[in-house]
């Protein structure tokens, strides 16, 4: 496992904690969290959350370090400030499709397109003459309960 172990021990003294007072914030035994930090034991999800908040560091910085990438993480999704809204073309106004980061917006502005907005498109197709609200002519309870 390549966790960043100076790395995390530089953090601890940064803000005057041992690794003692970090085992005794996770409810852990000290030699497990000394294992977890050389990388000889797994460090959950939970633990790194909770690691971030012991810390007061931002859980991203954690998470690049718990798996050694001293540059921080760049994995899928993670890219910083660089990723793209999935919001149709039609739907994006100029001030939008200049913008080549993410901005927050006001959810109560009329002219709000949620970035998720059309991300589903193409993955599912609804044939033209099937009528969607049409009631089904299966009871699905006799064929589910009476097999």
């Amino acid at each position: 496992m390549a966790i960043d172990t100076v790395w995390f021990h530089d953090r601890l003294n940064a803000k005057g904690k041992s690794l003692r007072d970090l085992a005794r914030f996770l409810w852990l035994d000290p030699s497990a969290v000394s294992r977890m930090l050389k990388g000889e034991r797994k460090m959950t999800a939970e633990e790194q959350d909770q690691i971030a908040a012991f810390l007061d560091i931002g859980i991203l910085d954690v998470a690049a370090h718990r798996r050694g990438d001293s540059q921080g993480f760049q994995g899928p999704g993670f890219e910083k400030n660089i990723q793209q809204p999935s919001v149709p073309q039609d739907r994006q106004t100029s001030r939008e499709r200049s913008s080549s980061r993410v901005r927050l917006v006001d959810p109560s502005d009329p002219a709000f397109v949620h970035p998720a907005f059309g991300c589903m498109v193409g993955t599912m197709t609804v044939p033209g003459d099937l009528d969607l609200t049409a009631p089904m002519e299966v009871d699905w309870s006799d064929t589910l309960y009476n097999a």
